[in-house]
């Protein structure tokens, strides 16, 4: 019997470079030069700004390319702050953007670039896969310092999330992708350890979803495989020792794999998932995917046995990370087994979510949920239901 014969179209996105190691982060200032860019507009949260040095030390590295600083950039991207950057941005003529911190920030960043280029315009809905490339200027040049494992830096989509519906939405176009990505585990030190592993387990929720999509592709289905046996390796590791800066700079690494083109693979139904019980019940993404994963890897394992087995496979460090489950299931009980060890929220209950709230989500993320490439679609709303109640 012949093996079957791949075949697709793998899109790159246009990130030039990624810095990696001690002190990437000090390429930041040659960067900028190389592509005569002088007024940097640095976008972080209130977080990074008031309670670490890290913005200080960002801002003295810019020098005199330093041209302003907004410090509001917040969890699930409301719409206002994205308004808020633009007018700053406009006000102080900057030619390009600095993220830093993680995903909120990153994605922040990502849509104030989209509004500058392109004016304002309403965010998709995530299920529509926005992303194609617009005529118009360029965005504004987005270097990118991320302090967490989201991986925001690796995408040119951002969600953005209506304050009045509470749904979240998204903005895309291929050149929103930061040009340069600096993964500086000196720049992650100071993150919160629960902020960091719940953002490892995001990474793994990406190289998940991307190794079952059934768009999955021969690249990415190498680095999916590898994030997931640097996390299981490394992210405990990090959480024993969080001033090594070794176990930390892989896990940066396994994020960057999890997710290297969103413009050929995207996340599937934990993402969708993950998106609306973030913007209605305010949840830190990282702590929806250590919610959503191994419940959506059980509801797919019926018709994706075989690459879970892979998936096994790959988070097996010293034997059987499954224990006696079945192979079918094995790679599913070995995320929540991590998830455990990591002391992480694992049911909607532990993130706070009431019971009550389930059939909002459900309505919020039904048409993404069953627009998201998936092995086995959901065929309707109670269907849904009845996944997040397991959740709970």
């Amino acid at each position: 019997m012949n093996d079957p014969m791949p075949s697709g179209v793998f899109r790159f996105l246009p990130i030039d470079r990624v810095a990696f190691g001690a002190a990437a982060v000090r390429q930041l200032p040659g960067e900028l030069d190389r592509r005569g860019l002088q007024r940097a507009m640095v976008i972080t949260g209130e977080t990074v700004a008031n309670r670490t040095n890290l913005l200080w030390y960002i801002e003295q590295l810019l020098g005199p390319r330093h041209a302003a600083t907004y410090t509001s950039a917040r969890q699930h991207v409301p719409s206002a702050t994205v308004a808020e950057a633009v007018d700053l941005a406009r006000e102080s003529g900057a030619d390009c953007l600095v993220s830093l911190g993680g995903g909120s920030p990153i994605d922040t960043t990502k849509a104030v670039a989209h509004t500058l280029a392109f004016g304002e315009s309403a965010p998709a809905d995530l299920g529509v896969a926005p992303g194609g490339r617009r005529d118009g200027p360029a965005p504004p040049p987005h270097f990118a310092v991320p302090t967490t494992l989201s991986a925001g830096e690796f995408t040119h989509v951002a969600g953005v999330t209506d304050e009045e519906s509470r749904i979240k939405g998204a903005v895309g176009e291929p050149r929103l992708a930061p040009c340069v990505v600096f993964l500086d585990p000196q720049m992650t030190i100071a993150t919160p350890g629960p902020l960091w592993l719940s953002t490892g387990i995001k990474a793994l929720d990406h190289a998940v979803e991307c190794f079952l999509s059934p768009h999955h592709q021969p690249v990415t289905d190498a680095l999916a495989l590898e994030a997931v046996r640097l996390l299981f390796t490394y992210l405990p590791r990090s959480a024993a020792d969080p001033a090594d800066l070794a176990p930390r700079m892989q896990c940066q690494i396994a994020a960057w794999m999890s997710l290297f083109s969103p413009a050929s693979v995207r996340g599937g139904l934990s993402h969708a998932l993950g998106h609306q019980i973030g913007a209605r019940c305010d949840v830190p993404h990282g702590v929806t995917s250590c919610i959503t994963l191994a419940p959506v890897m059980r509801f797919l394992a019926p018709v994706s046995a075989a690459r879970q087995a892979l998936l096994a496979h790959a988070m097996s460090m010293d034997g059987d990370q499954g224990g006696s489950a079945a192979p079918t299931v094995a790679a599913a009980d070995a995320v929540a087994a991590l998830v455990r060890r990591l002391d992480l929220p694992a049911t909607l209950r532990d993130a706070g979510v009431d019971e009550r709230a389930i059939d909002g989500i459900a309505r919020a993320a039904y048409h993404e949920a069953a627009t998201r490439p998936t092995l086995r679609p959901i065929t309707d709303l109670a269907e849904l239901t009845a996944l997040l109640h397991s959740m709970w």
